[in-house]
């Protein structure tokens, strides 16, 4: 595996002097350094063509898009839909490869396997029965041609560990080996399915047609499935894949569900809550939390207690969105939410034994910093104006403080080491400034970052910022990168289509798409300002 990422890194460094390098163009768009001034140009074209719905491989190796994508002629379909020739081609450079035709860019026509080396997806896909014919095509091995697997398949999951895959054709799953089978036929009806982490056991939900029933097979054993329970919500296996836990239709609360829980070990059900609406583990399997004694017209109460479904403490009042904290030692919450003002009270409790903290009010959502020390929510305040402004809580403080006003968009660096917001917003949210706060924080304002912008990601490593403006000229946008620490940025394109993404060993680059001008196609460009 090491050599081989050298070897990428020594193919991506000889892209500098193949290819055909993209002509600078004049400023003047949001990414601009000036009337006049040459900026962006860095890119190298990878694959030309009118290109859409790009997408990058988990290993950031391979690229995948669609080249002559038009919409369906078919009344309701929805408006982002369309069909094209699949391509995918390597980061690295080299031939662009076709792999399919009529592929679609809605949600399961293609997938990839988490290990990035199989390609998946619907060729001839008919948008009015949503199926298409399943090809799988290894990205690791140049020669090979697509295998075809399936007719009128409408869904399909390669397994965690990248070995088998379970796809729904006619209405019939099947579970075999990648990437040719054999495949055997597991059950009828069914219109999901879902792996355990090991990759043992699959779970599938049946169709509403079926009773909605909800069953488990081992993929090395050709046995009966074991059926779990019928008229079946939402289910969810544990991250440690030691349970599985899932809603049934209420017999005692019309129109509510019942949580059930069982060990994947002998899959015997066992009750564990009435009227739930929604339910998680946290991410170490160790607590499983849940609504309780909900009905249609009132929300449900929070309760928290151990993995195995076993009695809960109350630690919230009508709560709706709740998240353990990613250390799985603490829990946060919106209770007492008003579904009109879709906000709600901010409360965190730490866990096994700690009591319920309300840290903020008018509160719409909230998201946990990467090791748990930290939750950063948004809270809307009234006076003396209305204004939307992000607020932090270290865990175990005394009560939030308020990090800037008027925010739209946040989230923390890898690490921990800074919360990051949208601010100072104009031209309806499509040019704002981009702001951090060291954590801990270390001083009483954020610094600003790069003014302008539209989007952001960041890198694996948190190093580097890649950044949108969004153009007044036409709908398009510039796209550049900018490192924290030396605080130098440099725009790499003008005019590309969004998103744009991260691509090659420790995301050394950057892959887009350019639509206008003479030579469009897929670019990439150095992630370095």
């Amino acid at each position: 595996m090491q050599l081989r990422r050298l070897v990428v890194v020594g193919a991506l460094v000889a892209l500098g002097v193949v290819g055909c390098k993209r002509e600078e163009s004049k400023g003047g768009g949001a990414g601009g350094s000036g009337k006049g001034a040459l900026v962006g140009g860095m890119g190298t074209l990878l694959a030309a063509g009118q290109a859409a719905d790009l997408r990058v491989t988990p290993d950031g190796q391979f690229v995948t898009y669609l080249l002559e994508a038009k919409k369906p002629r078919l009344d309701g379909v929805p408006p982002q839909m369309v069909l094209g020739e699949l391509y995918f081609v390597p980061v690295a450079g080299g031939a662009p490869r076709k792999v399919g035709e009529g592929v679609t860019n809605v949600p399961g026509g293609q997938l990839i396997s988490k290990d990035s080396r199989y390609l998946l997806f619907l060729n001839g896909y008919n948008p009015a029965s949503q199926s298409g014919a399943l090809q799988v095509v290894s990205l690791t091995e140049p020669s090979a041609d697509p295998v075809r697997l399936g007719e009128a398949v409408t869904y399909m999951l390669p397994s965690p560990d990248g070995k088998l895959l379970a796809f729904v054709e006619g209405g019939v799953l099947k579970l075999g080996a990648l990437p040719a089978g054999p495949f055997r036929d597991v059950g009828g009806e069914v219109s999901t399915v879902q792996f355990t982490p090991d990759s043992k056991l699959l779970l599938f939900k049946r169709k509403l047609a079926a009773a909605g029933g909800l069953a488990a097979v081992a993929v090395d054993k050709p046995e009966a499935p074991r059926k779990l329970g019928d008229y079946v919500g939402d289910y969810e296996v544990a991250p440690d894949g030691q349970r599985v836990a899932w809603q049934a239709r209420s017999e005692a609360e019309r129109g509510m569900y019942d949580l059930f829980i069982a060990d994947l070990a002998d899959l015997k059900p066992r009750k564990v809550s009435t009227g739930t609406k929604s339910f998680d583990f946290s991410p170490d399997g160790k607590w499983l939390a849940r609504t309780e004694n909900g009905k249609p017209e009132v929300l449900g109460d929070l309760y928290v207690g151990p993995g195995d479904g076993s009695p809960g403490r109350k630690v919230g009042e009508r709560v709706e969105e709740f998240a353990f904290s990613p250390d799985s030692q603490a829990l946060g919450f919106l209770e007492k939410y008003d579904p009109s003002a879709r906000a709600g009270l901010m409360s965190v409790v730490q866990l096994p034994d700690g009591e319920t903290r309300r840290v903020g009010d008018r509160v719409p959502n909230f998201t946990w910093g990467a090791d748990g020390r930290y939750v950063a929510f948004l809270s809307r305040f009234l006076k003396p104006i209305y204004s939307v402004d992000l607020m932090l809580y270290p865990l175990g403080a005394e009560k939030a403080e308020k990090v800037h006003a008027g925010v739209f968009g946040y989230g923390f660096t890898p690490g921990n080491s800074e919360v990051i917001f949208r601010a100072n917003c104009i031209r309806e949210g499509r040019a704002c400034d981009f702001k951090a706060l060291p954590l801990p924080k270390a001083q009483p304002e954020p610094a600003t970052w790069v003014q302008g912008i539209f989007s952001y990601k960041l890198s694996g490593d948190g190093q580097r910022v890649l950044v949108t403006y969004a153009r007044m000229d036409s709908d398009t946008y510039d796209v550049g990168v900018y490192n924290p620490k030396t605080q130098a940025r440099k725009t790499l394109d003008q005019r590309v289509q969004i998103p744009a993404y991260f691509a090659g060993p420790g995301d050394s680059h950057v892959v887009y798409l350019v639509a206008q001008g003479a030579k469009p196609g897929v670019y990439i460009a150095p992630a370095n300002p």
